[in-house]
């Protein structure tokens, strides 16, 4: 007995060590705000009216890390293009995560997101992720891409991009559901020895948010959110969380799929991760118990706050 409980508990520290994540954006700030007032300076297009990306209520992408965690930024307009810098990677891997709403069709085709050096300048963009004129394609490549992966407008999607320094290959895979793990194809690569780009990146140190325009009106109508920037695809969707988790402090019971919170108050977010830290649920307490999803038999995290217990199902 004493061996499975240390290694449950092994397991939860764990699923709760801090990964090597980069960045972690929620856009946790005041709807209606500007995110130039919250890391996000303009590289370009300064002066435009409005002159910077405004938060808008967030997006939710079912057991994606980043769901339903505070806002997220509308991509909306035109002109302005801002950016977010992480510690410097110079060799291996780069990963980010976002959850991407399309909902309208814009001007022409652009580019809305990518990645850059520290020192971002208008000719070092890579990994560069378009969206065509009508809102229901996706791509990537460092000009208008021949091919799109369609999408649908008013849907929200979970797109991961990768850069990879050995290859120069920047690669783009687009989820309608939470992936078990990274696929061994995309739906599109592109070798970054071409286009407006000089040369392959250095260093990659930022990602950027991109609004295009063509003749005044907006090329793009996206909402982005839960972005996440790491050195490898598991980090993506590991627990990141900056304190010390209590382990089995917090006192649950389970009966059937009812979960029976009894240390928390009413209205407490209730957090329930699978053993890889892919976040399965989230519930807000009620009458001291939450309804558990369809979850498959095995072994899970509940949270609330900083006190965790483990369930089997």
């Amino acid at each position: 007995m004493k061996k499975i409980t240390l290694l449950l508990s092994f397991i939860v520290c764990v699923i709760f060590a801090q990964a090597q994540v980069l960045l972690v954006e929620d856009f946790n700030y005041p709807i209606g705000s500007d995110i130039k007032s919250h890391g996000w300076p303009i590289h370009s297009g300064s002066g435009a009216t409005k002159d910077s990306i405004t938060v808008v209520p967030g997006l939710t992408f079912s057991g994606y890390i980043g769901s339903g965690i505070g806002n997220a930024v509308a991509d909306t307009g035109r002109f302005c293009d801002q950016n977010h810098v992480f510690a410097s990677q110079t060799a291996g891997l780069v990963y980010a995560s976002f959850m991407v709403k399309p909902i309208a069709a814009g001007a022409a085709a652009t580019y809305f997101l990518h990645f850059a050096p520290t020192l971002i300048s208008s000719n070092t963009f890579f990994t560069r992720v378009w969206v065509n004129a009508t809102g229901t394609g996706l791509g990537i490549g460092s000009t208008v891409p021949t091919t799109y992966s369609p999408i649908v407008l008013n849907t929200t999607y979970l797109v991961i991009i990768k850069y990879d320094f050995s290859t120069k290959t920047s690669s783009l895979f687009i989820f309608n559901a939470l992936p078990t793990a990274e696929p061994t194809t995309a739906q599109a690569t592109f070798i970054e020895t071409t286009g407006p780009a000089a040369a392959t990146p250095t260093d990659i140190g930022t990602i950027a948010i991109r609004q295009g325009q063509t003749s005044g009106v907006s090329n793009q109508k996206l909402i982005i959110d839960g972005i996440r920037v790491t050195k490898s695809y598991n980090d993506l969707f590991t627990a990141t969380n900056f304190f010390t988790p209590k382990v089995d402090a917090l006192s649950v019971s389970l009966s059937g799929n009812t979960l029976t919170v009894n240390n928390a108050a009413n209205g407490s977010t209730v957090d329930v991760y699978s053993t890889v830290g892919a976040k399965v649920q989230t519930s807000k307490l009620e009458n001291n118990t939450i309804q558990l999803n369809n979850l498959s038999k095995g072994l899970y995290v509940v949270r609330v706050g900083n006190m965790t217990s483990k369930i089997m199902m």
